[in-house]
């Protein structure tokens, strides 16, 4: 839209983008001035609650007319969209003003925000978002509150003063009240709530609350009672603390009533604190904290649960990354100096809120471009999808990559131009310079790629399995690059490296996949050919070339050795380059990356990757319980028909066996119900609980068993099947199996029923069969539909279909995505994933049709969900985990780090 002429108002640039709008600065040419314009999402343009909700938030801004909230000048519709026009404020929110806020200032901005508060409520406005992001101060020292799209008007008589039913939660993780937490209604005394949560921020750079995911953070809020602030930093005068601590009341009858009060006691405690005090205990150091307490405070990061900004992103890699990158342009000696190159390395601080290692959402980790002037890493903000982004190590921005989101495993392009990627089951590609991405390959399951010259990339389509190539430009079919040595008990071949000679690449050998072997792992190097290969070195995780030296790491070092790329030959002893290197053993990827200028990037830390502890919630996110321990990843969890067991794959990241087992939810045990040395996942229990299916095997001959509970009877093969299947589900009356069941040459999913009365692959039945992906299918409860997931829209949607009627059309029940369907509560509802939430449809089914009656947003999942079960009655869902979140060390970034080895 920049450019385009909209009414009187001219579009210059975009400004940003949120849950409830897209603004963009614009010129008035009638009153010659400039504005701010905020759309409303086109893909929630057809949402009349959402519209509602937007000219809302128009009206109960206008309705306000004070210095601390941001003035509406108008609302207009345009082509279908309405915007509403707003005056142009030219400052940064709180969080962008991260690090230069001293104790004086933050005390005025506490004041104005209350005060601006204040002026809303005897409006009648509740803002429900009080949050550093929604906070702007402006150039001359004046702060105002922006977004009121979540206001709610108190007034009794008003139309829409229940725009968010009984029940849902509304607003951000670390900032809600407990009655927003519970999904009760709230009132002013709720955004009082906020703002001391953001005054307990400011004065400490800490978060009162401190969960280390959001199902955590929330049972705090509710529950946990704030440490005073004094706890943190003695200097605060008890004063300080009863105003902020009063606000922090857990009962709202107990909290302080009025905004006002705040305004007022702030004033007071200002006015009677001498200079002399300011002076002594904070005013020389800012506000806002970076890091720790040996760091000037700075506005605390926000929990895990709350995902991060653009803006937090940019405070650990910003300052770290620029000095030593100016150290290392200084520090290097010119051509004519014979002095001696040193290496360069500068700590780079992650803040404890945000953890670069995804632990199997992707690569997790930061890549350096070819030529050492970008990074591009994995990010999230808050409400939003995972999206790549970029970070020019010349400039202070952290862009996101437009097309990206959902995005993983970024890899670069030989000359830096481009960047490669997978997003929804494919490969994809995107010019930095503009465009969107366009799709190269299916790819099922990655396991990372590799850019070579000639424009071929070489990459891991699936976790089990070889390499293939493709070229760049998606014109050509894949072909397969490498096998799997069944003699050297070969699982999987992963973490592909591009060689700069163009003619090969490196890549991981993982051994023994689920069969407890793994001595044989190594980097191996072959030609794009296929014609040479050869094995380098023995390690477990993601090789590197870089400085005339491969990298690789054993354990947690990471090692150099002199490389010969032309011929494949090493030379000399490995070199130790650093310890304590941060990897995630299960995905065999550790935190490294290299440029080809002398720039080294990696992370050091001790994490418990993938080794999760599955969590029980009820329907409100509320925590019930945490199921096992941190030693064996815990998957595809399964509850029993009476919800008093889970069934689970188990992979015991030490022996790399994955078999099922039940967990008893009421006495806390456990017991493996499978052996099989080929790996065991994806349980399904029969319908009166006494049988256990399982898909058992590779990615190409995949097999369904079944084993009784109780061990009364030995496991018994159901079906078998050269190609990469899988079962679902089972209906209800237990006579009939959904597989899944994929082309391993197209990689593309088709649904079948499976009757379980003998005969194999006689009675595999058509369900959804057509050029598209459909997976995950799932049985309602009276077993007469079957929800699953498809593309056909372009993006997965949720869509169920009569099981008595293979050949009618599927019915789409999400809107702007929807994955993973599960029956909830009762015979007409179904909860899935949408939008980085789950939503639970209330459905009406008839023999002849569907409709949605309504969609409700139940919660969101904790991060780094893999999978999740819901109870039969709908009333308890499991999450399993791939990670469970702890401190991360700092990312280090080294220049010239070839010149300190061995030294």
């Amino acid at each position: 839209m920049i450019g385009q002429t909209i009414s009187h108002y001219k579009i210059l640039e975009k400004l940003g983008e949120g849950g409830m709008g897209v603004v963009y600065k614009a010129e008035d040419s009638k009153l010659d001035r400039t504005v701010a314009l905020k759309f409303l999402p086109p893909h929630l343009s057809a949402s009349e609650q959402d519209k509602i909700r937007f000219v809302q938030e128009a009206k109960a801004a206008a309705a306000l007319n004070h210095p601390n909230v941001c003035s509406i000048i108008d609302i207009q519709e345009h082509d279908g969209q309405i915007f509403i026009v707003m005056e142009f404020v030219d400052g940064q929110t709180l969080r962008e003003k991260r690090g230069t806020i001293s104790f004086k200032q933050a005390v005025d901005v506490g004041i104005q925000i209350a005060d601006g508060l204040a002026a809303a409520h005897e409006k009648g406005i509740v803002h429900r978002d009080i949050k550093p992001e929604n906070i702007m101060v402006r150039k001359d020292g004046i702060v105002q509150i922006m977004d009121f799209g979540l206001a709610k008007l108190r007034s009794a008589s008003s139309k829409i003063n229940r725009l968010t039913k009984e029940g849902s939660t509304v607003g951000t993780a670390g900032y809600m009240s407990p009655e927003q937490v519970q999904g009760q209604d709230v009132d002013h005394r709720s955004d009082i709530f906020s703002l001391g949560i953001l005054l307990y921020e400011l004065f400490t750079g800490e978060l009162p609350f401190k969960g280390v995911h959001e199902t955590a953070l929330l049972y705090e809020i509710v529950n946990v009672d704030v440490a005073p602030m004094s706890a943190i930093k003695p200097e605060i005068e008890p004063e300080l603390d009863r105003i902020v601590l009063e606000c922090l009341d857990k009962d709202p009858n107990e909290r302080t009533q009025a905004a006002k009060q705040v305004s007022i006691d702030l004033k007071r405690f200002k006015r009677e604190s001498s200079r002399q005090h300011l002076s002594r205990t904070m005013s020389s150091r800012p506000a806002l904290r970076t890091s720790s307490a040996q760091q000037p405070a700075q506005m605390a990061e926000e929990p895990v649960a709350r995902s991060i900004s653009k803006r937090e992103l940019s405070a650990w890699i910003i300052a770290g990354v620029v000095i030593a990158s100016l150290g290392y342009v200084l520090l290097k000696p010119k051509p004519e100096t014979t002095a001696e190159r040193r290496t360069i390395r500068s700590s780079i601080v992650v803040p404890d809120s945000f953890y670069i290692h995804s632990y199997g959402v992707g690569s997790g980790k930061p890549v350096l471009s070819p030529d050492g002037k970008f990074l591009v890493f994995e990010a999230i903000e808050p409400g939003q999808p995972q999206q790549l982004v970029i970070r020019s190590l010349s400039e202070r921005e952290v862009k996101p990559i437009p097309g990206t989101e959902g995005a993983a495993s970024p890899f670069w392009s030989p000359d830096g131009k481009m960047i490669g990627f997978f997003q929804d089951g494919k490969m994809k590609k995107v010019d930095l310079t503009g465009g969107s991405p366009v799709t190269i390959a299916v790819v099922p399951n990655q396991r990372g790629a590799a850019w070579c010259q000639g424009d071929v990339i070489v990459y891991c389509p699936d976790f089990q399995g070889g390499l293939f190539q493709v070229s760049a430009d998606g014109k050509s079919a894949p072909q397969q690059l490498t096998t799997l040595d069944s003699a050297r008990h070969e699982g999987s071949h992963r973490w592909p490296f591009a060689l700069p000679d163009g003619k090969h690449v490196l890549y991981l050998t993982r051994t023994a996949v689920e069969a407890g072997e793994a001595e044989g792992d190594a980097i191996f190097a072959v030609s794009l050919d296929g014609k040479e290969k050869k094995m380098l070195v023995q390690s477990s995780f993601n090789p590197a070339y870089a400085e005339g030296y491969l990298l690789f790491a054993r354990n947690q070092t990471l090692m150099a050795q002199r490389f010969d790329p032309e011929h494949l030959a090493l030379s000399g002893e490995p070199i130790k380059v650093e310890d304590d290197l941060l990897n995630d053993p299960s995905y065999n990827i550790a935190v490294f990356t290299a440029s080809n200028n002398g720039l080294l990037v990696y992370q050091s830390g001790t994490t418990m990757a993938a080794g999760a502890r599955p969590i029980v919630v009820d329907r409100t996110g509320k925590l019930l319980q945490t199921i096992g321990d941190n030693i064996i990843e815990q998957d595809h969890p399964r509850f029993s028909p009476d919800g008093k067991q889970l069934a689970m794959y188990m992979y015991d990241l030490r022996s790399r066996r994955s078999n099922i087992w039940i967990h008893d939810l009421q006495t806390n045990g456990r017991r493996r119900i499978t052996t099989r040395p080929e790996g065991d996942f994806s349980p399904l229990w029969s319908p009166d609980g006494a049988t256990i299916y399982f898909t058992s095997g590779g990615i190409f001959n995949r097999d369904v068993y079944r084993q009784s509970v109780s061990h009364s009877s030995k496991e018994e093969l159901v079906y078998g099947s050269p190609k990469n299947d899988i079962a679902f589900d089972i209906s209800p009356d237990g006579t009939t199996l959904l597989i899944g069941t994929t082309d391993v040459a197209e990689r593309q999913g088709d649904l079948f029923l499976l009757k379980l009365n003998g005969g194999g692959d006689k009675n595999l039945m058509p369900f959804q069969t057509t050029k598209f992906n459909e997976i995950v299918g799932r049985f309602s409860h009276d077993g007469k539909w079957i929800a699953f997931v498809s593309d056909e829209s372009g993006e997965n949607e949720v869509y169920v279909k009569q099981v008595a009627r293979p050949d009618s059309d599927p019915i789409k029940i999400s809107t702007g995505g929807g994955i993973e369907p599960r029956w909830g509560m009762g015979a007409n509802e179904l909860i899935f994933g949408s939008q980085e939430y789950l939503v639970a449809a209330t459905l009406r089914l008839s023999e002849n049709s569907v409709s949605v009656d309504k969609t409700t947003r139940l919660l969101k999942p904790p991060p780094f969900t893999a999978q999740y079960d819901v109870s039969r009655d709908g009333k308890t869902i499991v999450f399993s985990r791939s990670i469970e979140m702890q401190k991360m060390a700092p990312l280090t970034l080294v220049g010239d780090w070839a010149q300190g080895l061995g030294k």
